[in-house]
């Protein structure tokens, strides 16, 4: 078991708030390049996904971590997927495809002062074939098979999709790029990575094997585990919200990968909280879209696949599950 302790955890608390206050006086982040521009305007095809040969590995459930009760009043611990590798959701074509999609979107990254990767955010408003794939059923209805519970793509649009780019440090005093432990303010998460491992050294994916309040970064005996990809396409799933996790440093190359963020619609519950939210966009341009979020869970979940456009995804469906553990 290796030390953890060189990643630092994501501001908590206090600090959150004062993230957001920081983030209220900072000028609203622009993109680089207009939207169009970073558009390939490849449209999604069902024919992306693979149809045999999805694998799902290191399943966790959250009660195999050590969760006793459920976050969500539809499910029980045992149901939900608390982490698992995925391999096989994508074919060839697919994934080049979304690598092509996520290059081009790189030129409307940016950071902040409190995320130090390079990363774009809503990369569904940014790319036809990342939202069009969201609003797939036969994508969603893969994702809902893995968490263990139906889904829809995330209501808050800027907390739904991003594609994040980690570099090594360029100079000796510069910064590494990170992702500090911490959980995610959305519960059903997405990462697929992008760059195949011979593209980059480092950049491992860890977890705390263990429930989110036990978590101490200055203790070194805690039960951190690896979760490696071994190709371009492979995912991670996660619990984001009761799941520390983080990323370590690049030491070569570059590490991309797109992380896409869901909701269960036969739920209101989410994890989401304004201050979180506004650590991101500051607090004025925040308070619009979470009034419209909360609107948004409180919609019939068969509202909110119609408007998708999409035959309903029901617990039924998810029963007779295909996916190996």
């Amino acid at each position: 078991m290796k030390r953890h302790s060189e990643l630092p955890v994501f501001a908590q608390g206090s600090a959150r708030l004062w993230s957001a206050l920081q983030a209220s006086l900072s000028p609203a982040s622009r993109c680089k390049h207009p939207g169009a521009l970073l558009d390939t305007l490849q449209p999604w095809r069902d024919s992306y996904l693979r149809t045999d040969g999805l694998c799902v590995g290191n399943h966790r459930s959250l009660a195999d971590l050590g969760y006793s009760t459920s976050p969500l009043t539809v499910s029980t611990p045992e149901q939900l997927t608390a982490l698992a590798h995925v391999d096989g959701l994508f074919n060839e074509q697919g994934i080049t495809q979304l690598r092509r999609a996520c290059y081009q979107l790189e030129a409307g990254s940016s950071t902040s002062a409190w995320i130090i990767s390079n990363r774009t955010r809503a990369a569904t408003e940014s790319s036809t074939l990342i939202r069009e794939m969201m609003s797939s059923r036969a994508f969603l209805l893969a994702v809902s098979r893995i968490a263990g519970v139906p889904l829809v793509p995330h209501p808050f649009v800027r907390a739904r999709s991003q594609v994040n780019y980690f570099y090594p440090p360029e100079a000796q005093d510069d910064r590494a790029q990170i992702g500090m432990w911490h959980t995610d303010g959305t519960s059903f998460v997405l990462n697929i990575v992008l760059s195949d491992p011979s593209e980059y050294d480092g950049g491992a994916f860890v977890y705390f094997e263990g429930p989110a309040e036990r978590f101490d970064v200055n203790e070194p005996d805690q039960c951190v585990r690896t979760c490696p990809v071994s190709a371009s396409g492979e995912a991670v799933y996660i619990y984001g919200s009761r799941v520390f996790h983080g990323v370590r440093p690049l030491t070569r190359g570059r590490r991309m990968s797109l992380v896409l963020s869901f909701h269960c619609p036969y739920s209101q519950q989410d994890v989401n909280k304004f201050w979180h939210l506004a650590s991101d966009d500051g607090v004025l341009r925040t308070l619009r879209p979470w009034f419209q979020l909360q609107r948004d869970l409180a919609r019939p979940a068969d509202e909110q696949y119609r408007r998708l456009g999409i035959e309903p995804i029901t617990f039924a469906d998810l029963a007779p599950s295909t996916v190996p553990r």
